[in-house]
Order: structure tokens, then C-alpha cells, then sequence
């Protein structure tokens, strides 16, 4: 059975990267990393696995996908830059991916470019793997002759994606997973502990305690409704999941995710880093500012930003600064506005736009770690509250009744 592994290596440029890998031995895992032109510094079996794996029911994360797409992006670049033709390549890294639904998407596109198609349009087609960033991307570095350099930096803004999304995500991961554990401890206690003291408080004499009867009437409830509440629960997940893939729907929930104490904030953060820096890759490439901000917007992974971002390139379209639209959407903190404003004024957007993510990702990662500290105390008090309760809800008549023999 393959472990996972977590790598720290360095690439051409000696900037230190991260990232995990599956693989049967480290030393299996080192080739990986070195096929994607980086230089191993640490491999070590990641710990704690259920705690940060992401919670996701059928489906390929996005997390993956972005680690997948960007080994594909790394691999290609260094073949592009060593000379190797294109078709070559492709047929290459379609039988070196791991997921048979990428090796069949890239076997695809080699046809496609064999058949004359330039690369972005034949990667385009292929949109479960690559999004509308990407096929921008290889659709400027097509024309201004530098493929390899573009795909280059497609792998590292896949990689920064992935790495930014894993740390909200493993911040987020830790609170739901207690979260059902306590959900499964009530629901165990209801349906397993409470009947077997019915007898007991059928024979005590008076009224029992109001917290004694909430929890016999709760385990009376669950146990003669149990396939209801069952069905009920698991249909209310399932139409809220549906419900969050229509557009209104997705919307509603991406403003009410904005509003949550602290993990609003986190959201908000990390959306504004992935537009911010992608946002500046584009323009980096040479893709005009009215193309580039829906581009960027449509990888922040919230429709919120993404609607703000439409509005901005329509006003830039019309002969308005990016800082001004910015200002008028209360998503742009008014560090991103005036950094901007600034970057408009020198002439240097992306770099700026660079900052600003390097910034905000640096805030998410030093957020996270504070999060993290600071609700494995909390959720544990949360649980033992909870518990606790119960159980001494279940205690009091019998407190009571040998408080009355006395």
C-alpha cells in the first residue's frame, strides 16, 4: 500500500517549495520529485493524515487536481526547454500519469495537436483538468514564443494554489472532524445509554429534572424515528450540496462564508491571494487587464469576487482605473485598493499584485497556525460540555432520589 509522503525541495532558483507525494518508498518519492525538476532537501511520512485529509464524498479535489496539473506543467516545461517535440512529450507524460483520467485527457490532446490544433485550443477542450487561466496562459506563451516559460509558471501557481487551499483547508478539517465526533457520541448515548435507564426513571417517584426529560424525550425520538431522522439528515445534505451548485445558490453561500468570525476572514484572504497573484501572472504574460481580471476571478473559488471582478473590467473597458472598481467592492480591502492605486501610478500592476499575494498568504498561513492552537482547546471543553451534560442530565434524578432516602 503506497504512503504519503511530505517533500521540502528547491527549485532551479533555489527557492524552497513543499508539497506531498504517494509513493511505495522515499526513495520512490525523491525520483518523483526530481522528475519535476526540483532537488529533494527533506521526504518524511506525513502525520496526522485523518486530520488534514479533505473532507470530500465522490468527486477528485481540487487540491489534487491542482498537485496533478502542476507535475504535468513542470514536466512538460522541462521537456519543451530541452528541445523534445511536442508530440513526444505528451505521448511521454500521458503514460507517466498517475490518474488515468489526466493520461487519458493529455493522450487526447496529443491527438489534437497532431491533428493541427495549436495546444491551448486542444488543452481547452480538456476542462476537467485545465481551466480558463490555463488555456490564457498557454494561448499567450503560443504567441509570444515562450511555451516553456509560461507552463513554468503555470506549475508554480498550481502549486501555490494547491498549498494555499490545503492550509484553509486543514485549518477548517480539524473543527468538523471533532465537530462529528461529537455528533456521534450524542447520537450513541441517546440511542444506546438513555433506554437502558428508562426502567430506571419510571420507577423513581415525582417529576424528573427538565434536563433529564429534553434527554429522554431526544432519545425517545431518535430511537422510534431512527431511518427518519437518518433519511432526513442525509436529505438535507444532499439538497444543501445541490443546492450550493446553482448559480444563486453558490452565490448565497459564498457571501454567508465571507461573514463567519475569523473563517470569513481566512476566506477572504485566500481568494484575494489566488486572484492577486494569478491576476498578475496574466498580465505578466501579456494578456490584456479587461481579459485577465474575470480570467483571474474565475480561480479565487468565490462567486462573490468573481462578480466584482466582471464589474471592474467593465468600468476598465469604459476607461476606469482597476484601483476605482476596486474601491466600489467590499471584498478589496483597502490595502489591495490603494497597493494598486500605487501600482497603477509607477506602471508596475503585477508586481504589486505579486505583493499582495505573497502578503495575504503569509497572513492565511500565520492565521491558521494561531487557529489551529487555539481550537483544539476549545473544541476539546465543547466535547466534554456536551457530553458532560448529557450524562449528568441522566444522573440528576438519581442524585435527587438518594438525597430523598437520606
Amino acid at each position: 500500500m503506497a504512503t504519503t509522503y511530505a517533500f521540502k525541495a528547491t527549485n532551479a532558483r533555489g527557492e524552497l517549495q513543499e508539497g506531498v507525494l504517494t509513493g511505495d518508498s522515499p526513495d520512490v518519492v525523491a525520483e518523483r520529485v526530481r522528475r519535476m525538476g526540483l532537488r529533494p532537501v527533506t521526504i518524511e511520512v506525513q502525520r496526522h493524515q485523518w486530520m488534514r485529509r479533505e473532507i470530500r464524498i465522490g468527486g477528485r479535489s481540487r487540491t489534487k487536481r491542482g498537485d496533478a496539473v502542476a507535475v504535468f506543467s513542470r514536466q512538460f516545461s522541462t521537456m519543451i526547454g530541452a528541445g523534445v517535440p511536442m508530440i513526444r512529450c505528451l505521448n511521454t507524460l500521458a503514460k507517466q500519469a498517475e490518474d488515468p483520467s489526466l493520461a487519458t485527457a493529455i493522450d487526447q490532446i496529443r491527438i489534437d495537436v497532431g491533428n493541427g490544433d495549436p495546444l491551448s485550443v486542444a488543452v481547452g477542450r480538456q476542462s476537467a483538468w485545465f481551466d480558463e487561466f490555463y488555456v490564457a496562459m498557454l494561448r499567450a506563451g503560443e504567441s509570444s514564443g515562450g511555451l516553456a516559460d509560461v507552463l513554468e509558471r503555470l506549475a508554480a501557481a498550481a502549486e501555490g494554489a494547491s498549498r494555499l487551499r490545503r492550509k484553509i483547508r486543514s485549518a477548517l478539517s480539524y473543527p468538523v472532524v471533532v465537530a462529528v465526533i461529537i455528533a456521534l457520541a450524542v447520537v450513541g448515548i441517546l440511542t444506546f445509554l438513555i433506554p437502558a435507564f428508562s426502567d430506571i426513571f419510571a420507577g423513581l417517584k415525582g417529576d424528573l429534572p427538565l434536563p433529564t426529560k429534553v434527554v429522554v424525550a431526544a432519545s425517545d425520538a431518535l430511537v422510534n424515528w431512527f431511518p427518519l431522522v437518518v433519511l432526513a439528515v442525509a436529505g438535507a445534505i444532499w439538497g444543501f450540496k445541490r443546492w450550493k451548485r446553482t448559480p444563486e445558490g453558490r452565490l448565497r453561500w459564498d457571501r454567508t462564508r465571507l461573514r463567519f468570525p475569523v473563517f470569513g476572514r481566512l476566506a477572504q484572504l485566500g481568494a484575494l491571494a489566488r486572484f492577486s497573484r494569478n491576476l498578475a501572472v496574466l498580465v505578466d504574460a501579456g494578456v490584456p487587464f479587461v481579459e485577465a481580471l474575470p480570467i483571474a476571478s474565475s480561480t479565487a473559488g468565490n462567486r462573490v469576487l468573481e462578480l466584482a471582478a466582471g464589474r471592474i473590467a467593465a468600468g476598465v473597458r469604459n476607461g476606469g482605473s482597476i484601483s476605482a472598481g476596486m474601491e466600489e467592492e467590499p471584498i478589496f480591502t483597502d490595502v489591495v485598493v490603494q497597493m494598486v492605486a500605487a501600482g497603477e501610478e509607477s506602471g508596475a500592476v503585477d508586481i504589486m499584485l505579486v505583493k499582495i499575494a505573497d502578503m495575504y498568504e503569509l497572513e492565511v498561513e500565520t492565521t491558521v497556525d494561531g487557529l489551529t492552537s487555539l481550537l483544539e482547546p476549545l473544541l476539546i471543553a465543547v466535547m466534554a460540555v456536551t457530553v458532560g451534560g448529557i450524562l449528568l442530565a441522566v444522573y440528576l434524578p438519581m442524585f435527587k432520589a438518594v438525597s430523598l432516602v437520606k
